[in-house]
């Protein structure tokens, strides 16, 4: 079976420190070019350090000190040097690991043990901050896609909501325009159902799904002469979230009155340069003295959101009302499919 990339890195990483502790002893038995010796020698000495480290990483560690044994744990510690000692001195090791004898030789075989003791709890604690750190990291990343599809999840029956009410109108007076209405939000429910949850789709996809949504309102009273969309640059290839645009573009319509006010206009523009920046703007007429921070309602409120938690630092977004003018502008720097 395969091994996983965190394993391999994990495998990689005690390699890489053996492999480095083994040439740094050996270069100690390498004496009178005695090769096969000192590369025996070097092996087994490496083999001892091993031994206590992993001792201490796979069952003093989990089984006493991960359970607050902490009194227990220092116990097995102390144990575990004196049972490095008394091996080494029953074996006949302590000849071949070290130069002297008596006390000298049983403080370095302590220091030695200590040392390894201590080298494999701070790796440990190292890794255990690593993990802390991934799993912060993993549950950020899970808030925010729950908090997206959350706001996803607003945003789509709200647009759902305003088209369905227009089609009532419609249907009231027997319009002839009723069924065409309901043919174009099938299509449009069909984006919303299968792409509106997708994490990013084509900017072209966007851009058209806009052209039904203008010509959805358009069949409800016809006035194309007051509705301009117009784009600019090539959108195939870049990526955008979805259900982004088309919520300003819902906004727009939504307080332009256009359909009790002969006067009302709407502007619309997407522009795409060659670096995938895209500047998006609507304009609609609106009453003077409506406050900027009403205009849009919940709609607006949560795709500002949404702008948010997917292109932070990668945005710009203003929301002006100057003279009955309100335009909303927005700048976005997208990415290669």
């Amino acid at each position: 079976m395969a091994l996983s990339s965190a394993k391999k890195l994990l495998f990689l990483e005690h390699a890489a420190f053996w492999v480095f502790m083994y040439f740094f002893i050996f270069d100690y038995y390498l004496t009178d070019n005695k090769w096969i010796q000192a590369i025996g020698n070097t092996f087994l000495e490496v083999a001892t350090y091993a031994a206590i480290v992993y001792l201490n990483l796979r069952l003093l560690i989990p089984l006493l000190l991960q359970k607050k044994k902490i009194v227990l744990y220092i116990l097995s510690v102390l144990l575990t040097i004196v049972a490095y000692v008394l091996v080494m001195q029953q074996s006949g090791l302590e000849q071949v690991f070290y130069e002297h004898t008596g006390w000298r030789n049983i403080f370095s075989m302590v220091l030695n043990t200590s040392l390894f003791l201590l080298i494999s709890l701070l790796y440990w604690y190292f890794k255990q901050g690593q993990l802390a750190r991934e799993q912060h990291f993993v549950l950020q990343k899970e808030k925010l896609e729950i908090e997206i599809n959350f706001l996803r999840a607003q945003i789509s029956p709200h647009f759902i909501f305003n088209t369905l009410n227009n089609i009532y109108t419609l249907a009231l007076q027997k319009h002839d325009n009723t069924a065409p209405m309901v043919a174009k939000l099938s299509t449009l429910l069909r984006y919303v159902l299968y792409d509106g949850g997708q994490g990013t789709i084509l900017l072209k996809k966007e851009i058209d799904t806009l052209k039904q949504y203008i010509e959805l309102h358009l069949l409800r009273k016809p006035r194309s002469q007051n509705v301009d969309f117009y784009t600019e640059g090539n959108p195939n290839g870049w990526e955008i979230t979805p259900m982004l645009l088309i919520n300003f573009v819902e906004n727009a319509f939504k307080h332009s009155n256009l359909d009790q006010d002969e006067n009302a206009w709407i502007k619309i523009h997407s522009e795409i340069n060659d670096n995938g920046k895209l500047l998006f703007s609507t304009q609609n007429n609106a009453q003077p003295t409506m406050p900027v921070n009403e205009y849009g309602g919940i709609g607006l409120q949560n795709v500002r959101r949404q702008i948010a938690l997917n292109y932070p630092q990668n945005y710009s977004l203003t929301v002006d009302n100057n003279e009955g003018i309100f335009t909303v502008e927005l700048t976005l720097q997208l990415t290669k499919k």
